[in-house]
């Protein structure tokens, strides 16, 4: 259609002029826009005053609070129960440990999990270096054999030499003394006639004076040959006897000794052949009784959540390293970590349920450890005790290492008013509950009784019935203000913290008094949750205790908003370096399922040595704090 002219406007208006007619033709738009707008306004307006007469009229009706999530106190049954995850293992386990000196390599294993029958080869190890060390000792052996030989015969002979001297040489040599003591008078006697004999001749001239003196002199080399052989028989007698038996005593004694050396030898190298061949032999594991077949690979013993060495085909292990387990399957138990804030209400003997799985048993608390487990890297300063729950019975299908929640029964309390856990605040030491009344919400003092982390028992301040807020930190102001204690409140000083003075307690070596220098190292990392200790205070840099904790993570005081998972900025701030590791799915929140997997490897680490945080920093005035303790950061 096409646009008329002026000229054709005034025509079709009787020829009249219209003045409105030249003005140029505004868009349709225009007018719907500014009708939106106005309207918007309006909207926003009555919502405005909605609200204003909701805050000011509504709230103070006698419907005030209706909005708020409550729920009645009741009379009940209370249930107290300890409930902690753990694992199945046999309350006997027959450990077969390495007996050779190693490291030696597993050269066969039979498979994890394997049911075996008595007698049946289950590892062998690598024998070939103790079969070398066989055969070069049996060498050995007959060498120490040879000597302890050589040295017995030269021993016997030795021995028979002192009785050949004792009883035959010394006779016989007596016996030859005596016999030239007698052919020594009888020639002397036979001297002495031939004297005479020359004497008579030579008085009647048959013989010259030489024969006489010869005679003489046959006669003095007889007596001295009667000297000799009488002194040979004393010297025998008297020295040559007693020397020549304690030579021979000596030489008999000395091949004695040798000979008990070398058969001490041969034994030393013949028990050590016996036991190189007791090694070899052990080299090959049998089973001692039938069972299940389970690995020892047991973390422990490393930081940061290694494990020790592992069981495996090739692997290395020691001497009195246990390498296989046979569990006793019809007696089992649970092994469960309970916190130190709930195992002094548990007791041995209490009665527990143990859920594994799809199956439900019984059993009771069996034992409680005296000692908390060793801190892992991601437990921080949080203390557990082993707890035992024995399983009633035999039960079929259970295997070791299988995850199993347990139930304690501590106590249960008959007709007791209760109430959630949450609706329950603590400040300032003493316990709160805001109560929903007919025209306003009012707070309460309780008295708490028992508790099972879900109802808590009210034992004042409390009426059956009371309609009570099930979130107040979330819906009152003063539920989340933060009450700090001061001396103005009529705190007794003297009653709360001893009658001595301020800086009259002794220091001990190493702490710095105010404005001096740095104070004592840094301590382990503090319990509370994803928080670290304070700084140091004023010229007392490095004080203990000033490590990032990391301690278990309580979900639902960081759920603020109460929508069932934890932002980055609901952590608080100390725990923000964490939430990487937490966030495995990485929808940058923390679901109550990622937070359980996070307790789950807390607990697989639970038996390595735990590392504390970064240390506070130095106040004021403070020089620079020690090297960091062990488990600590640096102050």
């Amino acid at each position: 259609m096409c646009a008329m002219t002026a000229e054709e406007r005034v025509a079709s208006n009787g020829g009249a002029f219209d003045e409105s007619s030249l003005e140029p033709r505004r868009p349709r738009g225009d007018g719907a826009g500014r009708s939106f707008v106005f309207l918007l306004g309006l909207a926003l307006i009555a919502l405005g005053g909605g609200a204003a007469y909701f805050k000011f009229f509504y709230l103070s009706s006698d419907d005030a609070g209706r909005h708020l999530l409550t729920t009645a106190v009741k009379r009940d049954n209370l249930v107290i129960t300890v409930t902690e995850d753990g694992n199945v293992e046999s309350a006997r386990n027959l450990e077969l440990k390495c007996e050779v000196p190693g490291p030696i390599t597993i050269l066969d294993i039979i498979q994890d999990g394997t049911h075996v029958e008595k007698g049946d080869k289950l590892v062998q190890l690598d024998s070939s270096m103790i079969e070398d060390q066989v055969n070069a000792q049996k060498i050995v052996v007959s060498t120490a054999e040879a000597k302890k030989i050589t040295e017995e015969r030269t021993w016997a002979a030795n021995k028979i030499a002192v009785d050949e001297y004792a009883k035959g040489t010394f006779i016989q040599l007596m016996e030859q003394c005596e016999a030239n003591i007698t052919v020594a008078r009888q020639n002397l006697s036979t001297a002495e006639n031939q004297l005479q004999y020359t004497k008579k001749m030579l008085r009647k001239a048959y013989a010259n004076p030489l024969e006489l003196e010869s005679k003489q002199y046959l006669v003095e080399q007889a007596k001295l040959n009667l000297k000799v052989a009488q002194t040979a028989k004393t010297v025998l007698e008297k020295y040559t006897k007693d020397k020549t038996l304690v030579a021979l005593e000596s030489t008999r004694d000395s091949a004695e000794a040798m000979m008990r050396s070398a058969q001490a030898e041969y034994d030393l190298q013949k028990a050590k052949l016996e036991r190189l061949e007791r090694q070899m032999s052990k080299c090959a594991i049998l089973a001692p009784q039938s069972g299940m077949v389970v690995y020892a690979n047991d973390s422990g013993g490393s930081r940061f959540g290694q494990q020790g060495p592992k069981i495996d085909l090739g692997a290395s292990v020691n001497e009195f390293q246990a390498i296989l387990r046979l569990p006793d399957l019809g007696n089992m138990q649970v092994k469960a970590l309970v916190h130190e804030s709930k195992v002094d209400s548990l007791r041995p003997g209490m009665r527990a349920v143990v859920k594994i799985q799809d199956r439900e048993l019984q059993g009771a608390v069996a034992s409680i450890a005296n000692q908390a487990e060793p801190n892992s890297f991601f437990s921080g300063n949080v203390k557990e005790y082993a707890t035992i729950i024995k399983i009633d019975g035999h039960p079929d299908g259970l295997k070791p290492g299988m995850t199993a929640e347990v139930e304690v029964l501590v106590q249960e309390l008959k007709d007791v008013l209760q109430v959630p856990v949450q609706c329950v605040v603590e400040k300032g030491g003493k316990f709160y509950a805001w109560v929903k009344t007919a025209k306003k919400i009012e707070r309460r003092d309780v008295v708490l009784g028992s508790t099972n982390d879900t109802e808590i028992e009210i034992k004042d301040g409390l009426k059956e019935g009371d309609l009570v807020l099930q979130n107040p930190r979330a819906e009152m102001p003063e539920a989340r203000e933060e009450e700090t204690a001061t001396n103005e409140g009529g705190v007794d000083v003297k009653k709360r913290f001893g009658d001595a003075a301020p800086g009259d307690a002794p220091m001990s070596p190493g702490e710095a008094s105010p404005g001096g220098p740095g104070g004592k190292r840094g301590g382990r990392g503090g319990p509370d949750d994803m928080a670290g200790g304070p700084p140091g205070g004023p010229g007392g840099g490095g004080r203990r205790g000033g490590g990032a904790g990391r301690g278990r993570m309580n979900f639902a005081e960081l759920d603020k908003d109460k929508d069932g998972k934890i932002s980055k900025e609901e952590m608080p701030e100390q725990g923000r370096q964490f939430f990487g590791m937490m966030d495995t799915n990485g929808d940058s929140f923390v679901d109550q399922a990622e937070q359980k997997a996070a307790e789950e490897r807390r607990k697989q680490m639970q038996q390595q040595g735990g590392r504390g945080g970064s240390g506070g920093p130095g106040g004021p005035g403070g020089g620079p704090g020690g090297p960091p303790a062990a488990g600590g950061g640096a102050g």
